[in-house]
C-alpha cells in the first residue's frame, strides 16, 4: 500500500470516526432533551394534581366546619326550646350547605381527570359521607328536634366523614409525594 492510499484510508477513518461521534452526540442530546421534557411534564402534572386535591380537601374542611356549626345551631335551638319559626329561619344554612355539596360533587370531575385513578376513587366516599352528615343535621332541622338518637346518628356520620377524608388525605400524600422521587 502506498503512502497516498494510506493517507486516504486514514483520513476516511478519521472522518467516519468524527461523523460517528457527532451522530452519537446528537442522539445523546436528543435523548437528554426528551428526558428533560418528560421530567418537566411529570412536574407539571404533579403540581396540577396536588393543587386539585388541595382545593378539594380545603373545600371539604370548610363544609365539615359549617355542618358542625349548623349542628350546634340546631342543638342550641333544641336546648332553648325555640319555636318552629326560629328553626325555619336557621334552615337557610341547610340549603346553602346543600348547594355547596352539589358544587363539590360536580367538581369531582376535575379530580377524576387529574388522577391517578387509585386516588380519585377515594373522592366518592368523601362526598357520600359528607352528604350523610349533612342529611342527619338537616333532618333534625326539619323535625324541629335534636335528641340523643340524632346525636348518635350525627356522631356516627361525623366519624365516617372524618375517616373518609383522612383516607383520601393520607393516600393523596403517599401517592403525590411518591411521584416526586421519580
Amino acid at each position: 500500500m502506498d503512502q497516498g492510499t494510506a493517507a486516504v484510508l486514514g483520513a476516511s477513518v478519521g472522518v467516519a470516526g468524527t461523523l460517528g461521534t457527532g451522530f452519537l452526540a446528537y442522539l445523546a442530546a436528543r435523548h437528554q432533551i426528551r428526558d428533560q421534557a418528560k421530567l418537566d411534564h411529570r412536574g407539571t402534572v404533579r403540581s396540577e394534581r396536588r393543587e386539585a386535591y388541595r382545593d378539594f380537601l380545603g373545600n371539604v374542611a370548610e363544609i365539615q366546619r359549617d355542618i358542625e356549626l349548623f349542628m350546634l345551631q340546631i342543638a342550641r335551638l333544641q336546648a332553648e326550646q325555640s319555636p318552629p319559626e326560629v328553626w325555619l329561619e336557621a334552615f337557610s344554612v341547610s340549603t346553602e350547605l346543600s348547594d355547596r355539596l352539589k358544587t363539590l360533587n360536580s367538581n369531582t370531575t376535575d379530580l377524576l381527570l387529574a388522577g391517578p385513578a387509585e386516588l380519585a376513587i377515594l373522592v366518592g366516599p368523601v362526598i357520600h359521607a359528607l352528604s350523610d352528615e349533612w342529611e342527619v343535621v338537616t333532618r333534625a332541622g326539619i323535625d324541629f328536634s335534636w335528641n340523643e338518637e340524632t346525636e348518635e346518628r350525627y356522631e356516627t356520620a361525623r366519624t365516617a366523614s372524618g375517616s373518609a377524608v383522612s383516607a383520601l388525605g393520607i393516600r393523596a400524600s403517599i401517592i403525590l409525594n411518591a411521584e416526586i422521587e421519580l
